[in-house]
C-alpha cells in the first residue's frame, strides 16, 4: 500500500533550490503517487555496482530504488519495490554500508530500511525517528544517526535496530566522518538552532558525548576524511548567500583550521564533496563537477565535468578511481537520469533512473 498523504512541509536538501521547490510541491498540492510493479524480476544476486537512491517528490510516497549492474551494465528500476513488493516511503535520504547489508534512511517517513546489499531483499526495520539523514557507523553494535530537526544524534545498534539513546549536542546533525574514536558532526540546518549553523561538533565515540566544536563558515553540507586523516568540510556560505562559500581543511588531532579555500564568487552554491578511495582525490559539484588532489593550494578554475544544462544532483566516484557518477534531477517531476563520466570528463554512457535521483552508493 502507498504511504498516505501528509501535510506538506518544505524540507529541502538544498536550500538554494527552495524556490522550484517550493513551486513544485504547490503544484503537486496533496496528490500521492503510487507505485506501480514492473513484472520484469531482477536476478537475485545482484553482483558489484552501485544503488541510485531516488529521493521522490515530498509527501508524494513515491522514493524508489535503482541499481546499476557492472556486469550487465544495465539500470535495475524500482528495485524495492520488485524485490519487497513494498514501496520504499517518503523522500529516500541516504544509503550506507556495513559488511554486506545496505542501511536505506527514508526521510520523511522517519525510518532505516537494512537490505542485502547483494541481493536487495529486505531483512529488518528501525523505526519512529524524527527526520534522519545520515548514518555514522562507529562498530557492528554501535551506529549514530543525524537529524534534520533533532538537536543531537540518534544511537542505535545496526545489528538488532535496538535505540541506544540521543547524543545531546544543542544543535541539529547532518553528514558525519569518524577518525579513530572521534565522529565529526557538521551542523547544516539551521532548524530549531539558537545559533548560526557553521560548526563542526566532534562526538567521543566510546563516551558519546559532545566534547568540542569548530567553527567554519554557514552551512557546512558534506564532510570527508584524506589519506593523512586530514578532515575536508564544504560549506555553501548560507541559503540566503550571507557569505563567501568555502572550503576547509581540519586537522583533527589539534581540531583546528589548517586551510581556507574561498570560492570566487558569492553566489556559489558548492555541494556534495566527495573523495576517492586513495584518499588523495576530492570531488564537488558546483553547477559544474569540478576535482583537485589535496595538496593544491587553491581551488580549481575549470572543471572536470560541464553540467551542459543539466541538473545534477548527486555525485559519486568508482571505488577504483575508473569513472565518475553523476545524476540529473531534470524538472523534479519526471524520472532523472545517471551518467558515467570518465576521469578525463568523457561521457561513458547514461541511463534512467527514478525521481529526483539524489545519492548514490557503491555496494563494493
Amino acid at each position: 500500500m502507498p504511504l498516505p498523504c501528509l501535510t506538506i512541509l518544505i524540507q529541502i536538501t538544498d536550500m538554494k533550490r527552495f524556490t522550484f521547490y517550493l513551486l513544485v510541491l504547490i503544484w503537486l498540492g496533496t496528490a500521492c503517487t503510487k507505485l506501480e510493479n514492473d513484472p520484469t524480476v531482477p536476478p537475485d544476486f545482484l553482483g558489484n555496482g552501485f544503488f541510485v537512491l531516488n529521493q521522490g517528490n515530498f509527501t508524494s510516497g513515491n522514493a524508489s530504488l535503482s541499481f546499476f549492474s557492472e556486469d550487465s551494465v544495465k539500470m535495475i528500476n524500482n528495485l524495492f519495490y520488485k524485490r519487497n513488493n513494498a514501496p520504499l516511503g517518503d523522500v529516500a535520504q541516504s544509503i550506507s554500508f556495513w559488511d554486506d547489508e545496505a542501511f536505506i534512511v527514508v526521510n520523511n517517513s522517519a525510518y532505516i530500511y537494512v537490505i542485502d546489499a547483494h541481493t536487495g531483499h529486505f531483512k529488518r526495520k528501525l523505526t519512529e525517528l524524527n527526520s534522519p539523514r545520515f548514518i555514522q557507523f562507529v562498530d557492528a553494535n554501535k551506529a549514530y544517526i543525524s537529524d534534520f530537526q533533532l538537536k543531537g544524534l540518534f544511537v542505535f545498534n545496526p545489528t538488532t535496530m535496538q535505540p541506544l539513546g540521543i547524543i545531546e549536542t544543542g544543535k541539529t546533525t547532518e553528514a558525519m566522518v569518524r577518525v579513530d574514536n572521534e565522529v565529526f558532526v557538521t551542523n547544516w540546518s539551521a532548524y530549531n538552532n539558537k545559533s548560526t549553523n557553521s560548526t563542526v561538533q566532534i562526538i567521543n565515540a566510546n563516551l558519546d558525548q559532545l566534547i568540542d566544536s569548530i567553527v567554519v563558515a554557514k552551512e557546512p553540507n558534506s564532510i570527508v576524511v584524506d589519506k593523512n586523516k586530514k578532515i575536508w568540510v564544504l560549506c555553501s556560505g548560507g541559503f540566503m548567500n550571507d557569505e563567501i562559500p568555502a572550503l576547509f581543511r581540519i586537522d583533527p588531532s589539534g581540531r583546528n583550521i589548517e586551510k581556507r579555500y574561498n570560492f570566487p564568487v558569492l553566489e556559489s552554491s558548492p555541494e556534495q564533496l566527495h573523495i576517492n578511495r586513495a584518499g588523495d582525490e576530492l570531488y564537488y559539484l558546483n553547477g559544474d563537477v569540478f576535482n583537485m588532489h589535496i595538496d593544491e593550494d587553491q581551488l580549481p578554475a575549470t572543471p572536470v565535468v560541464r553540467a551542459s544544462g543539466r541538473n545534477y544532483s548527486a555525485l559519486a566516484v568508482h571505488p577504483d578511481d575508473q569513472y565518475i557518477i553523476l545524476s540529473d534531477a531534470g524538472n523534479y517531476v519526471q524520472n532523472g537520469w545517471v551518467y558515467r563520466f570518465g576521469r578525463d570528463g568523457i561521457l561513458i554512457d547514461s541511463t534512467q533512473a527514478g525521481i529526483i535521483p539524489g545519492y548514490i552508493g557503491f555496494n563494493h
